[in-house]
């Protein structure tokens, strides 16, 4: 992890973060809310917000392993739909996760990694 003056309300939100899309990826179809027919796209971009945020807090060395665990996070996910009503296994789904992972990957590597560390700086100067 890098050096933060509050590491645990960075990690406590981005672990939140994955607890919402746990629930809201498990709950039943009904329950789901209406995402304008765009669902890919809050597929990539919500995978996307997770990697970004998990670059903030961890070296670029840890980067790979956070972005594999992210896109296997999806497909179980994913997979597991199928248990619940009115939902299914998409690929299509998984595919959107994957491309939100790695764009973020490749943005955390070039612009984005530690950017928690600048945010901090900037809101709380010593």
């Amino acid at each position: 992890m890098v050096p933060l003056r509050y590491p645990w309300a960075w990690r406590l939100a981005g672990w939140f973060m994955i607890a919402a899309v746990v629930a809201g990826s498990l709950m039943p179809g009904s329950s789901v809310p209406s995402t304008f027919g765009h669902d890919k796209v809050v597929h990539a971009a919500t995978y996307f917000l997770l990697m970004i945020w998990f670059a903030g807090l961890y070296r670029r060395s840890r980067h790979l392993w956070i972005a594999l665990g992210l896109v296997a996070l999806g497909a179980a996910l994913d997979a597991l739909q199928s248990l619940a009503p009115a939902r299914f296994f998409d690929l299509r789904d998984v595919a959107a996760n994957a491309i939100g992972v790695f764009a973020a990957l490749l943005l955390s590597y070039w612009l984005l990694e530690g950017w928690c560390q600048r945010m901090e700086r900037w809101l709380l100067p010593s």
